[in-house]
């Protein structure tokens, strides 16, 4: 049987750092004077920012599917949280039947004023290329910090995670 040893380290160190602008460095306990206080960063503060949402709709029902519903709820959400201006990007499919796309327009935008959200714009967008490049290449054009979609593209086969992935420079959201 193997037997672990872990080195003790001084677990007071951000301590020692805040009061006396030290930077500890556990790994050989040595302790450097900092001439600057060091800043955190958003990530390690747990403070994100989201200036720009982009919420991306491939939903053909003028009525909007429960799926992309919770994805409008929740960029509404963020918006509201982050003081964000939320562009949807509206996605017709080839092959599919839109019967109304204003009345899909109004529902998303009714969606977004029920939920608070004020400061938004529609973009309707035909594919010319894979989804995934169309949500990809947008999301650039307007310089989005999160995009959020609903799962239901994933299944229906609308976009593929992994182009997502690929493409997607900035966070991705996907909600079920």
């Amino acid at each position: 049987m193997a037997t672990l040893r872990v080195s003790s380290l001084n677990l007071n160190a951000k301590a020692n750092f805040r009061k006396n602008e030290y930077r500890a460095v556990p790994a050989r306990g040595v302790r450097v004077r900092s001439s600057e206080p060091a800043q955190e960063s958003p990530l390690a503060s747990g403070e994100l920012q989201y200036n720009r949402v982009l919420l991306t709709i491939l939903d053909a029902n003028p009525f909007l599917s429960d799926g992309s519903r919770t994805a409008v709820a929740t960029a509404a959400l963020l918006a509201r949280q982050h003081q964000s201006k939320v562009t949807v990007l509206v996605v017709d499919e080839p092959g599919t039947e839109n019967t109304d796309p204003s009345r899909r327009l109004e529902s998303i935008s009714w969606h977004l004023k029920d939920r608070g959200c004020i400061n938004f714009e529609l973009v309707e967008r035909a594919i010319t290329s894979p989804a995934s490049v169309l949500v990809g290449d947008f999301a650039d054009e307007i310089s989005a910090d999160m995009v959020v979609l609903s799962s239901e593209a994933v299944h229906a086969k609308h976009v593929d995670a992994n182009q997502l992935a690929e493409f997607v420079s900035c966070p991705v959201l996907l909600l079920p």
